[in-house]
């Protein structure tokens, strides 16, 4: 379902941009109708689909979004700590 929401948005930027250099874009208010429209016709389309289809849709989402928005505590660092400390370069005052 992410990947419908961020192709479709992309999709449409696109649109609007291609619209944008061509000179021909729509006043404001009129993509702002144009986006209400999309807007409603997405909620109809989720309205249509099967109460477990829904359910199972939701519960898919919400699983991603909780995998991606956690936070891995593990360092994914590899470096040692030999290798973090740097070899000197100078004369030895000892």
């Amino acid at each position: 379902m992410s990947f419908i929401l961020r192709a479709a948005l992309a999709i449409g930027a696109l649109s609007y941009f291609a619209l944008q250099r061509d000179g021909s874009v729509p006043p404001t208010g009129e993509l702002t109708a144009m986006a209400e429209r999309q807007s409603v016709q997405i909620t109809a389309l989720a309205g249509a689909l099967p109460t477990e289809m829904r359910a199972a849709a939701t519960q898919a989402v919400t699983a991603e979004l909780v995998k991606r928005l956690s936070t891995d505590t593990a360092s994914r660092d590899t470096l040692m700590a030999v290798d973090r400390r740097p070899d000197w370069r100078g004369s030895d005052l000892r």
